[in-house]
């Protein structure tokens, strides 16, 4: 009895030592292929990365992303995060051969769960089913604008900003400003002072809608999003109004035009948001 009570106990310790082992390791593995050198120059490329830049790489491997990106690219900062401490050792010791140990730091640690909120751009190559549980913290932490690339696997449901090949497959993602809601906007046209109830539905970068007038709707044509840049034309009494401007979640302003070549003219124009902010 006092046998089968003994083996019952080390049953028990070595399941609870395997969930315990489970739960500190992402339930999406995802194989450790390095990019190569080309790989990893065309990521950066297609990100655009430039001084003042922040490079985060999810899923680091051996460091070879973030520490190109300050040494070849001039960013301000990288960062690398990855599962493997191993890994991890090997980059840092990497970092110090190129001379970047200054402006490079590597976490060990779960891509699902670090820190990525001051990154200006983002790199990742892991498999889709992972990237899509990725895709809510990147679109609600990072900031408008923050670029996000893509190695191979993108979004499922995310059409990127731009899709390049060379040799492989790069997908480039735009974090956007949230502006799908109702908005009341005002603006001094040449007839006085117009205001526009406006209503954008949102799905990622894409943005549709219009605007309701006395009398009337005026959908908005040519809608788009790009960081926290936004557009749309509203054509009011056979008038085309061409609205640009920067937005915030609370607040949209900028500058409209109207009128055609030596004869148009511009005003500015202010939205702030009437609902909660809303996406589909």
């Amino acid at each position: 009895m006092r046998r089968a009570r003994q083996l019952a106990a080390a049953t028990v310790l070595a399941v609870i030592g395997t969930l315990a082992i489970a739960a500190s390791v992402p339930d999406i593995p995802t194989p450790y292929v390095p990019s190569t050198d080309l790989n990893v120059d065309e990521m950066l490329r297609l990100a655009e990365v430039q001084p003042g830049d922040v490079v985060y790489d999810l899923g680091s491997g051996d460091g070879r992303i973030v520490i190109a990106a300050v040494r070849d690219w001039g960013s301000e900062r990288g960062v690398g995060v990855e599962l493997d401490p191993k890994l991890v050792d090997g980059s840092r010791e990497r970092a110090r051969s190129e001379g970047v140990a200054d402006r490079v730091s590597f976490q060990q640690g779960d891509v699902l769960k670090a820190p990525i909120a001051d990154a200006t751009v983002v790199t990742m190559y892991l498999l889709t089913p992972l990237v899509d549980r990725l895709k809510p913290r990147l679109i609600s932490e990072l900031k408008p604008g923050t670029r996000i690339v893509a190695h191979e696997y993108g979004f499922s449901d995310w059409k990127p900003d731009r899709h390049l090949q060379v040799s492989k497959n790069f997908y480039l993602y735009v974090v956007p400003v949230q502006v799908g809601g109702k908005w009341k906007l005002e603006t001094a046209l040449p007839a006085g002072a117009r205001e526009y109830d406006v209503e954008l539905a949102q799905r990622y970068q894409e943005v549709k809608g219009g605007a309701r007038v006395a009398g009337g709707y005026l959908p908005a044509f040519e809608p788009r999003v790009s960081g926290d840049r936004i557009a749309f034309v509203l054509i009011d009494e056979n008038v085309a109004y061409r609205f640009e401007g920067r937005a915030s979640t609370l607040e949209m302003k900028g500058v409209v035009r109207w009128g055609t070549g030596a004869k148009q003219q511009q005003g500015t124009w202010r939205a702030v948001r009437a609902t909660a902010v809303s996406e589909g």
